[in-house]
């Protein structure tokens, strides 16, 4: 395991045959750190609607979203998907590597990505638990904290 907090990871877009790779590893982290902030019916909606929703799953497919993965040397630490309309849907990152660089390099490597294409502006809906951290990196609030079917959620964005 990486143990170097300021250590580069391999970030690159995941290829279809490692989403279902990816779609566990968002599911571990949603349960440990974020359904604790979620009702039961928001925990359900969650996984109905990230992870095992065959549409959403299409949407990879179908090039309408986009997954980023970061490696460290083989193992899948850390995803982040985008979707053509430049919202934000999932940003993860395995237990053991939070606070070491993980979603940050991610962020990095998809702002440039969405920079070199003339994009300005990219959203996202923060879980409470990630909120300081979309804080820290720049994003800023765009109402307050919402909840939908169960899911709390602070709607923003950040100008690039």
């Amino acid at each position: 395991m990486n143990q170097n907090p300021s250590a580069s990871y391999l970030i690159r877009k995941l290829h279809n045959d490692e989403l279902d790779n990816a779609f566990a590893l968002i599911w571990r982290v949603f349960e440990k750190f974020v359904a604790p902030d979620y009702t039961d019916e928001g925990i359900a909606f969650f996984y109905r609607q990230f992870i095992s929703r065959q549409d959403f799953r299409n949407d990879f497919l179908n090039n309408l979203q986009t997954m980023y993965g970061s490696f460290d040397h083989d193992k899948l630490v850390g995803v982040l998907s985008i979707s053509k309309n430049h919202h934000i849907s999932c940003v993860f990152v395995d237990e053991n590597y939070h606070r070491k660089g993980v979603a940050t390099e991610l962020f990095g490597r998809v702002i440039s990505e969405l920079r070199q294409h003339g994009v300005e502006k990219i959203l996202l809906n923060a879980s409470p638990y990630a909120v300081p951290f979309y804080h820290a990196i720049g994003f800023t609030n765009t109402d307050t904290e919402r909840i939908w079917h169960g899911i709390r959620y602070t709607p923003m964005e950040m100008y690039l």
